[in-house]
C-alpha cells in the first residue's frame, strides 16, 4: 500500500492558497492584477493532480509520476512568482504594467471608468506582510511545495 499523505497535503495546501487569495479578493477587496490571477492557475492544476494522486488504487509508480507532475506545476508557479517580483521591483517590464501606463491617457481613463473598475498594475505592491509582497509570499510557498512534491515523488519511486 502506498502512502496517500503527501498528495493529500499538497491538495490541502493548494486549496488553502486558493482560499486565501479568494478571501483577500472578495473579503477584503484586494483586486488582483493580471499576473496575480495567472498565479492561481497552477494551484488549481496542482489541486487536481494531487487529488488524482491521492485516490485509492494508485500504485507507487503512478503516485510517483503524479507527484512529479505536482513538483513541475509548483515549479512553474515559482517562476511566475519570481517574474512578478521582478515586475514589482522594476527589474523588467511586463505587458501588464505597460498596458496600465498606456491607459493612463484621457481615452484610456474614460474606457476604464466606463468599464466600472480598473485592473491594478502588476508593478504596484498594494499589500505586504512583514515587508514581503503577496508575490513574494507566493514564491516562498511555491518553493516549499515544489521541494516537498519532488522529495515525496523521489521517496515514492524509491519505495517501488
Amino acid at each position: 500500500m502506498t502512502s496517500r499523505l503527501p498528495p493529500i497535503l499538497l491538495l490541502l495546501a493548494s486549496a488553502a492558497a486558493l482560499a486565501a487569495v479568494l478571501i483577500a479578493q472578495f473579503g477584503f477587496g484586494l483586486e488582483p492584477c493580471h499576473l496575480c490571477t495567472l498565479q492561481r492557475v497552477p494551484y488549481a492544476f496542482g489541486l487536481l493532480v494531487a487529488l488524482a494522486a491521492s485516490l485509492e488504487g494508485r500504485d507507487q509508480r503512478q503516485r510517483g509520476m503524479l507527484l512529479s507532475v505536482c513538483a513541475l506545476i509548483f515549479a512553474t508557479n515559482l517562476g511566475l512568482a519570481f517574474f512578478h517580483i521582478g515586475v514589482e521591483q522594476h527589474w523588467w517590464e511586463s505587458a501588464c504594467a505597460e498596458a496600465q501606463k498606456l491607459s493612463s491617457n484621457a481615452g484610456g481613463l474614460l474606457a476604464r471608468l466606463k468599464a466600472g473598475k480598473a485592473e491594478p498594475a502588476c508593478d504596484s505592491v498594494p499589500f505586504q506582510i512583514f515587508g514581503i509582497s503577496l508575490a513574494g509570499l507566493n514564491l516562498i510557498f511555491s518553493l516549499v511545495l515544489t521541494v516537498y512534491a519532488a522529495l515525496a515523488a523521489r521517496r515514492t519511486f524509491q519505495q517501488s
